[in-house]
């Protein structure tokens, strides 16, 4: 499995954690919940590259296409102590921003496969 390439992506990245649970309702408006599996969190990041270079842009593009969504990857996070394993399912990309520039957001989900 392959690291994601090392290019620096705009500052402020977007993290999001969803909850997966299961919860019962009862008719006196008690409820009962608990983690739904043993990986109940689950972390995405919102991610964007402006003024990328066509070099940049194209490595950047290649590689997450090639992976079609379904295959992980390295990637450490801001503040991250280790990389995890992600994927990214959401991909956009406009050329040209400006003279011979390309942008890219990606939106990246936590993969917790083996």
């Amino acid at each position: 499995m392959d690291f994601l390439p090392d290019i620096p992506p705009d500052f402020g990245p977007q993290r999001a954690t969803a909850f997966n649970f299961d919860e019962v309702q009862f008719g006196d408006g008690y409820a009962q919940r608990r983690p739904a599996g043993i990986n109940g969190v689950r972390s995405s990041w919102t991610i964007n590259w402006t003024l990328l270079e066509q070099h940049e842009f194209d490595e950047l593009h290649d590689f997450l296409s090639a992976r079609e969504g379904v295959y992980a990857f390295w990637w450490q996070p801001p503040w991250g102590s280790a990389a995890r394993r992600w994927v990214c399912q959401d991909l956009s990309a406009q050329v040209p921003t400006s003279y011979r520039r390309g942008s890219i957001s990606a939106t990246f989900k936590e993969d917790h496969n083996p």
